[in-house]
C-alpha cells in the first residue's frame, strides 16, 4: 500500500519550466508557458530541474527484499524504515511469490517456514533476548514499512529501470501502484507519470540492456535494421 505524505508542488512540471525560466530571465508569471518551457526541459534531456519536484510516501506491505532493491536507488532519493529493533515483528505479514503461491505442496512447506519463525520469535521474547537481537531471525520476505522520499529526476530512472518485464515481479507490482497513486495528485502528475514512468525502452525506442525481454531490439540491432 502506498499513501502520500506530502508533496513540494501539485504542478511539478510548470514549477520546473518556472524555475528554468529564471535562470533564462524569461516570464514566469504564466503557467502555461511554464509548462511549456517544463515540458521542452523534459524532452531536450535537460533534467536537473526534475529534482526540483518531489514526493513523500509511506509505503507498506511489501517485502524487505523489495525495500533492499530500492534501496539500491540512492540519487535523489531519503528514506525511513520501521525498526525492527522497536517494533513487535511476532505477528509479521509476508509476500509469497507466484512460483510458490501456485504450488500446494511448495505453498504448504513455505507457510510452514514462516509459522515457526514466528513461533520461535515469541520463544525468544519469553526467553527475554532483546527484540533487536531477535530480529536476526526475520526473513527478507517479512513485509515492511517505509517512508520514502524522492524527487522527480529519480522516479523516471527508478520506472526506467524497475518497470522492465526482467525486473523483480514485487518490485514491477510496486511501480505499478506508485504511478497510479501519483496520477491521482493532480493532471500535471498524471502526464509526468503517462510519459516519463515508463521502461526504458520504450522513450529510448531499442533496448540497451545485456539480456533483454525482447521487446525492444537491442542497440546495434536496431541500427541494423535501419540500414
Amino acid at each position: 500500500m502506498i499513501k502520500i505524505l506530502n508533496i513540494s508542488n501539485n504542478y511539478p512540471i510548470s514549477d520546473m519550466g518556472k524555475y528554468a525560466g529564471i535562470c533564462w530571465n524569461a516570464d514566469i508569471s504564466d503557467i502555461n508557458k511554464n509548462f511549456k518551457r517544463g515540458v521542452e526541459c523534459l524532452e531536450s534531456g535537460h533534467h536537473r530541474v526534475m529534482e526540483y519536484s518531489d514526493v513523500v510516501v509511506e509505503i507498506s506491505e511489501y517485502s524487505a527484499r523489495m525495500i533492499r532493491e530500492l534501496y539500491t536507488h540512492i540519487i535523489g532519493v531519503t528514506r525511513l524504515q520501521e525498526s525492527t529493533r522497536y517494533v513487535d515483528c511476532s505477528n509479521f505479514k509476508y509476500y509469497t511469490p507466484d512460483s510458490i503461491k501456485y504450488k500446494p505442496l511448495a505453498l504448504n512447506n513455505y507457510d510452514i517456514i514462516m509459522k515457526r519463525i514466528k513461533e520461535m520469535y515469541v520463544v525468544l521474547q519469553d526467553m527475554e533476548i532483546p527484540i533487536q537481537d531477535i530480529a536476526n531471525i526475520l526473513p527478507l520476505g517479512m513485509h515492511t514499512k517505509i517512508v520514502l522520499k524522492i524527487n522527480c529526476r529519480a522516479l523516471m530512472h527508478m520506472a526506467g529501470i524497475r518497470m522492465c518485464k526482467r525486473a523483480y515481479k514485487e518490485f514491477r507490482e510496486f511501480m505499478g501502484e506508485l504511478r497510479y497513486v501519483l496520477s491521482e495528485i493532480t493532471e500535471e502528475w498524471a502526464y509526468f507519470v503517462h510519459y516519463y514512468m515508463r521502461p526504458k525502452c520504450e522513450i529510448l525506442g531499442y533496448c540497451n540492456e545485456k539480456q533483454s525481454c525482447k521487446k525492444y531490439l537491442k542497440e546495434k540491432e536496431e541500427e541494423r535494421s535501419n540500414d
